[in-house]
Formats: structure tokens, sequence, C-alpha cells
């Protein structure tokens, strides 16, 4: 059902000129997207518990006094409209979600940078924006580059002031994050106040369980770590933060039981990670769970559907530069049965296209790249100006995916045109190998690295049940489902595999590894 590839003439105006494509069109959108302030301010003011930490509780009406006052504090120092404004502080504080908060509130754009990160990544993630201040929510938290200006906002400072009454400035831009690529410098993407208030209303719309208690295991760094925060607060929840690093599995057990957490969303192997843990028992109040930023594999949709059989599973689908997600899936219990989980429809507002690309590989004909239209495109920068083209007139963003789409209508996700590898004349994908591991018997992760030149080689990195590991058995259950010149030059049982701060699988990492697997 894929069309014909776009040229890469363009007009004057950047149009790309199609001969042909595949749309699909997410349900419409009445009125203007809503500013972020406008779903969240109406909540603020209430006894109810807003967010809670290791350490205590903000209600509504705390949270307020505590954002106006970092608000005021900008103001005070001459913060200007959309100025950049860093946010240096763990994701385990209810003091940094409020610095975030007040940082809307200024009608400024916060740029999140995680006190846990390198000290070499947070002082370009601080500098790179062309910030003045920094907040400084937590008074252990190290400050990221010494030459900008400290506006004071930790919890002395703003817990329990009667700020008084103010009226928010409503600033054009919400946030400034970075991608997480594993190679290369990370790229900032900034996304405007009412893209963000975009994708939140399109939560609320498509979810219909109320947000109870939502649990936060992603870094306040990446775009993951938007979707929580907001939706919840928009809908008058409790923002949990299980405290720990990101990805600390007992501490969101432990804070599941403590609060009755209701939703969740994770990257898929560290969810998958969790249910293989026997955490299960600790989930059992968890009415939502959603895993994306990765593929979700059908031995995850299996085991939810076993072990927490009472709380529906998302998979959704999303570039970071547009706001977080573009599609959804529901997933049924066929999907544990299928080869692969569908990434989904396209979510109120969003327009997707779909252009052909020969040589797309054995496993996916007529597969083709994910173009999105939709106000959750970020806003216009030079670093990424290369991915948005125009499409009929409409700006769409170029994502570098691969997908079909099924006759139901539904995308499924076959990996990234540049993750691609040709191996003996057959072009394949990273997560068509790593699927295919994953099959075999006994294996429960897999991540592919692949060796530099003078010849690119596969090597796989496993992650078994515990039962005993026969490399020879896995190559030979390989091949009944992939091509002879696809299979990995080397499998290795690795307990673990290195994940980013973000929590997904770090290629960089195996791709190291894998150089010097072959070298031996």
């Amino acid at each position: 059902m894929a069309a014909a590839r776009p040229t890469d003439e363009a007009r004057p105006t950047g149009e790309v000129r199609p001969t042909g494509e595949v749309r699909l069109a997410g349900p419409r959108l009445t009125g203007e997207p809503p500013h972020i302030l406008d779903l969240v301010e109406p909540r603020l003011g209430g006894r109810a518990a807003a967010v809670a930490d290791s350490t205590g509780t903000f209600s509504y009406r705390e949270l307020d006094e505590a954002s106006r006052a970092v608000a005021r504090a900008l103001l005070a120092r001459g913060a200007r409209p959309d100025e950049p404004v860093v946010v240096h502080g763990t994701t385990a504080s209810r003091h940094t979600i409020a610095a975030l908060l007040g940082v809307l509130r200024a009608g400024c754009c916060y740029v999140p940078v995680d006190a846990g990160f390198p000290e070499e990544r947070r002082r370009l993630m601080a500098q790179g924006p062309g910030a003045r201040f920094v907040l400084v929510p937590e008074e252990n938290a190290a400050v990221p580059v010494a030459d900008l200006e400290h506006v004071d906002c930790g919890a002395q400072q703003v817990t329990g002031q009667r700020t008084g009454p103010m009226d928010a400035r409503r600033g054009t831009h919400a946030y400034t994050c970075y991608t997480s690529g594993s190679t290369g410098l990370p790229k900032p993407v900034t996304i405007a106040a009412t893209s963000l208030g975009w994708s939140t209303a399109a939560r609320l719309r498509h979810y219909a369980e109320r947000v109870g208690a939502f649990l936060l295991c992603s870094s306040i760094s990446f775009d993951s770590s938007m979707a929580g925060i907001w939706w919840t607060l928009a809908s008058g929840g409790l923002l949990v933060l299980p405290g720990g690093r990101p990805g600390d599995l007992l501490a969101v057990a432990r804070a599941a039981e403590r609060h009755g957490a209701t939703h969740l969303l994770m990257v898929p192997s560290l969810y998958g990670a969790a249910l293989r843990g026997g955490l299960a028992p600790r989930l059992r109040t968890l009415t939502t769970v959603i895993v994306a930023g990765e593929s979700c594999s059908p031995g995850l949709v299996a085991r939810h559907l076993a072990e927490l059989p009472q709380a529906e599973l998302y998979n959704e689908y999303g570039p970071t530069e547009c706001t977080v997600w573009a599609t959804v899936h529901a997933c049924t219990p066929a999907d544990a049965h299928a080869r692969t989980v569908p990434i989904g429809r396209p979510i109120a507002g969003v327009t997707l296209h779909v252009a052909e690309v020969p040589d797309e590989g054995p496993d996916a004909p007529g597969a083709g790249e994910l173009y999105i239209a939709g106000p959750g495109l970020a806003v216009p920068g030079d670093r990424e100006a290369d991915r948005f083209v125009h499409l009929h007139g409409t700006r769409h963003y170029r994502t570098g995916d691969l997908v079909t789409v099924r006759e139901d209508g539904e995308l499924l996700f076959h990996g990234r045109a540049d993750h691609q590898l040709k191996l003996g004349g057959v072009r394949l994908e990273r997560a068509e190998i790593e699927r295919a591991l994953t099959l075999c018997d006994g294996i429960t992760e897999a991540g592919i690295g692949v060796s530099g030149a003078p010849r690119p080689r596969p090597v796989g990195f496993v992650v078994t049940d515990g039962t005993a590991f026969d490399e020879q058995r896995v190559r030979s259950q390989l091949l009944s489902s992939l091509p002879t010149t696809a299979l990995p030059a080397r499998v290795i049982a690795v307990p673990g595999l290195p994940r980013l701060p973000n929590g997904k699988v770090d290629h960089g990492a195996l791709d190291r590894r894998a150089a010097a697997a072959v070298r031996r």
C-alpha cells in the first residue's frame, strides 16, 4: 500500500513533488491548539496532591505557589519572552517540576538538564540554546555551567510562600530538549507551547482512563517525560517521582505500591525487564501501560497480558520533533502471536504520508518512509532544517523511519532507513535481526552491534532467561527467519544490554563491542 518516493527536487518554497503516496489522517481537530498553560492552570490552587517524590508531596495549591515564585524570580531578573532558561535538576524532585512550570508561567522556554548526566553533556545542553539563567531546584545539584546567572528556586526559596495574584505571561515556546542519538552531537529541538498543548489535549481525548497516579520513569531531559508531566497535571492527577535514577525498577515498584499508580510509560525493553524481574505483583494497580521509544515485541505483549491483564497496553510512536507522539495502537491478544506489533494509526490532528523506498529488504515488501504533519511539529531550526519538507503545501517532518500500512490502516514499523545494512546484496535493518534473535529459544533481549570498516558485520548480543546458551543452536534457528547473508558473525550472551540515559539500548556501545569481537 505504499506509493512512489518523493523526488529530492524542490520548488522555491521547499515543496517536494511526489508522484503519489499513501495518506493517513487522524481525527479532525476543532479550534486552535491550546497553550499548555490553558490546560494546566485551571487545575492549580486545589488541595489535591499534585506531585510526590521520596521526601514529600506538593498539593496543587503548593505547586501553584512554588511555580509562581519561580516565575516572579525570573521576571525580576528581566527574563524576556521565549528566552531559554536552563532547569538543572533531577527527575526525582517535585521542586524540579515546579521549576519547569514556573519557567512557562514567566513566558520563557525551559531547557531541562538532568543533573545525573555526564558533565560534558550537561555543559553542551546548557550552553547550546544560548541561555542566560539557570535554575537549580535542588541544593545538592551540581551547577552545569559556571557563567550562567543563577536564579534561586530551591525548596527554602519557594515552599510555602504566599505569592499573591500573578498574571502568567504566555510565551510562544515551551521547551528545548535534545535528541538522544548514540553517535554524533545531540541535536536541540524546540517545541511550541501550543504544540505541547495539542499533544496533551490529544492524550486527554484519546485515553478514556483518567490519570489517577502517573509513574514518571523518564529523565526530565527526554521528551517522553513531557507526556507524563503535562498529561497528569492537565488531568488533575498525581505525578509520582519514584526516586533514584530513571530506570531504577525497584524504586518504580515501591512508588507504584505506595501511591496506587494507575499509569506508566516506559521503553519496551525496560518494561520487559520489570516483568521478567518479577515486579508485576507490585504493579497490580496499573490500568494503563504505554510503551514507546523502541520496537514493541509480540513476546512483551504476551507477557503483559499474562501478568497484568487488568491493564491496557498501548504502543506509541513519535519522533522528538513531533512533540512526543504521532500514532498509537491498543495492543490485543492477536499481537502476541503476530510477527510485528503495529504502531497504530495517527492521533487527532496528525496527517501521515508514506513514500516508497527502493530495496526495502525481504522483511518489508512495499515499505515506505514516513512523513508526519500536524500541530506538533517542532519550531524550525537550522540544525534540523533538512528534515522538514513541504508536501501539498503543508510542512511535514521526514522521519527516516520505514513503515508499511496494513489493510486495516494500522502502521507496521520496520526500522530506520539510515540504520539499514547491505549484507550480501540484501538490505536489512538492525531491528529485523534483533527481532529474529528474540524469537529464538531462551532469549529475552537482543541488540545488534555492527563492526566498522572494511566490511560491516553484525554481531548479536543477547540476554537469556537463565537457560544454557548454545550459539550454534541460535544460529540454526535464525536460518528460519533471516537470509544466510544476514546471520550475525557471532552471537554473544551478556548479563544485560548497555543503555542510554533514556533507557534505550545504546547501539553505539554495541558497535564498539562488535568491532572488538570481530577482531578476536
